[in-house]
């Protein structure tokens, strides 16, 4: 996860403004549910390296292949098929 702000909300939401946050909806309870139960950690990825992005965010080509790279995904060229 890239935004600071999320996490610390997700990790005590004691800390944060009731007023500014009311908002959110049942979905980040049960991942505050989740963080508290030890289900799941939340960590900080800079953007520079948040692969999710390749999913999310048009993306010039040479980031495009580099995350595609960095996901596991390979290319079949129709030379190696045969």
């Amino acid at each position: 996860m890239d935004n600071q702000p999320a996490i610390a909300l997700a990790k005590n939401p004691v800390l944060h403004d009731h007023d500014r946050s009311k908002h959110i909806n049942t979905r980040v309870h049960f991942i505050r549910d989740c963080v508290d139960g030890g289900q799941i950690v939340l960590e900080f990825v800079e953007s520079g390296q948040q692969l999710a992005d390749i999913l999310n965010k048009p993306l010039d080509h040479l980031r495009f292949m580099e995350l595609r790279t960095k996901i596991g995904m390979v290319e079949i060229n129709q030379e190696q098929q045969d």
